[in-house]
């Protein structure tokens, strides 16, 4: 699996550049956490229905009920919220795909709840200052894996033997003056190791 994650910030032609990359066999985790709802719903509306159908929900998540989204995913804090059990039934019974940021290997490693999750740090973080990678060895996880943290080209081709299920960019893609160079390079990459 190669997902995209989205930058914090909008960019400039970030919705064509994502309208592009969506062409490709990917998965685009929308993370837009100073976006309002309102905000959110509008910049959903640039999208059609098959880029909708490859997005990852990071915030507002009730907007899954206006767009056909592929899911939603919770961050760590949202986890821990008791009423996002019943939140995860619903999707799960509407057929939507779930997944949870995780940085404890064995955490990550036991979850059965998701259909996947990230791990990071692997690698030093691009995006994140004095974030160290943790260079996981993965043991039979339950659901797969994908790596997040430092991913480059070169990280890349150390995920499968670390037992990761594929990657998710960030920083090595949104810090390019060529965003979507950077995507089909790293996307190739990922093409020779999955």
């Amino acid at each position: 699996m190669f997902i995209v994650i989205t930058p914090e910030k909008e960019v400039p032609n970030e919705v064509d550049l994502l309208c592009k990359m969506a062409e490709f066999p990917v998965v685009l985790h929308i993370r837009k956490p100073t976006f309002d709802k309102n905000k959110m719903q509008r910049w959903l509306q640039q999208f059609n229905e098959n880029q909708h159908r490859k997005m990852m929900l990071h915030q507002h998540h009730e907007l899954i009920e206006h767009f056909d989204l592929k899911g939603i995913h919770l961050k760590e804090i949202h986890r821990k919220e008791a009423d996002n059990l019943d939140k995860i039934k619903h999707y799960k019974a509407i057929r939507k795909t779930l997944s949870a940021s995780f940085h404890s290997q064995e955490e990550a490693e036991s979850q059965s709840l998701y259909d996947y999750v990230l791990l990071s740090p692997v690698f030093n973080s691009i995006s994140k200052s004095n974030y160290e990678g943790k260079s996981f060895q993965l043991h039979q996880p339950l659901v797969p894996v994908i790596a997040l943290g430092g991913i480059t080209k070169e990280t890349m081709l150390l995920t499968p033997k670390m037992g990761f299920s594929g990657v998710a960019v960030l920083g090595s893609l949104w810090n390019s003056s060529q965003a979507f160079d950077a995507f089909k390079e790293l996307f190739a990459h990922y093409k020779k190791w999955y």
